[in-house]
């Protein structure tokens, strides 16, 4: 398998699990070192709390690409296959048009950030890298939802 096989298939899952190893050693290094060592480790817990809020940006595309977002299906199931694939398609449309939105907004907000040099509190990096980084989850999530259109089409075609 290709190295670009890997990524489309795992990407979002291996930036899900860095996090969540960030996450688990900082909080177990930081329960160390305030209990036994009397010596908290003062920015850990704005590093977790920015990796779990990351974490679920990254959900976005990765529930997009294997359609395992949550979703109300009961008018849906009981219409006929071809006309489910076709509202599918429709529904898949208005998502990219709201994903569309919220990558604008993620950049005017990553801007603004950026204007005002706008810091973390115990770190001191720059907010608009985390922002950028959210609104970068977005287009992911664009680039999958074109990507499953993709993929449906081309199984529409292969029957």
């Amino acid at each position: 398998m290709s190295i670009l096989k890997k990524l489309d298939k795992n990407f979002e899952f291996i930036c899900l699990a860095v996090l969540l190893a960030i996450m688990t050693v900082l909080s177990f290094a930081n329960v160390v070192m305030r209990y036994c060592f009397k010596a908290p480790i003062f920015w850990s817990d704005e590093v977790c709390c920015y990796c779990l809020a990351l974490s679920a940006f990254f959900c976005l595309p990765a529930s997009i690409r294997y359609r395992t977002a949550i979703r109300v299906d009961t008018l849906t199931a009981v219409l006929p296959r071809s006309v489910q694939k076709v509202l599918q398609i429709i529904c898949d449309v208005i998502m990219i048009v709201f994903l569309a939105i919220c990558v604008k907004g993620g950049i005017d907000v990553a801007a603004n950030a950026a204007k005002i040099a706008q810091k973390s509190p115990a770190l001191q990096i720059p907010v608009s890298l985390l922002y950028m980084i959210m609104t970068f989850c977005f287009l992911l999530a664009i680039f999958r939802s074109v990507q499953v259109i993709w993929l449906s089409m081309k199984e529409k075609e292969a029957k």
